[in-house]
């Protein structure tokens, strides 16, 4: 009767077989937690990649509408940096006339009348001889 029970009784877990479908299972688990997250960490690559691109054509889009400005003022002559310089910084072309007025002569006191009106000459002797 021995022999019979020792058949039909049920073995114990087998220690080798354990370990290593245990150890294929966790290879499976490791390599698949790799594999994703190398593309999680290459989403996040390219997220960021993303946010600096976005940066970079505002940046460029501001700059395109700066230079459009830039250019429509140059057709039609308006230099601000020109502007400036002659106004501000009194200069000059190489080829302009320059006129130089005493200060105060272009300007009149606030409290000086205007310039009267000539009064009328009195007749020359040969406009009033009769003819």
């Amino acid at each position: 009767m021995k022999a019979d029970d020792d058949a039909d009784a049920p073995h114990g877990p087998r220690p080798m077989t354990a370990f290593l479908v245990s150890l294929a299972i966790s290879s499976v688990i490791m390599g698949v937690l790799l594999l994703s997250d190398r593309r999680v960490l290459e989403l996040r690559r390219a997220r960021a990649e993303v946010q600096t691109l976005d940066k970079q054509i505002v940046e460029r889009r501001a700059e395109n509408e700066a230079l459009k400005a830039s250019i429509e003022a140059a057709s039609r002559h308006e230099f601000p940096a020109e502007k400036v310089a002659r106004e501000e910084l009194h200069l000059v072309q190489p080829d302009d006339v320059v006129l130089l007025y005493p200060a105060g002569s272009l300007t009149k006191p606030a409290g000086t009348p205007g310039p009267a009106a000539p009064a009328a000459a009195p007749p020359t002797p040969a406009a009033a001889r009769p003819r």
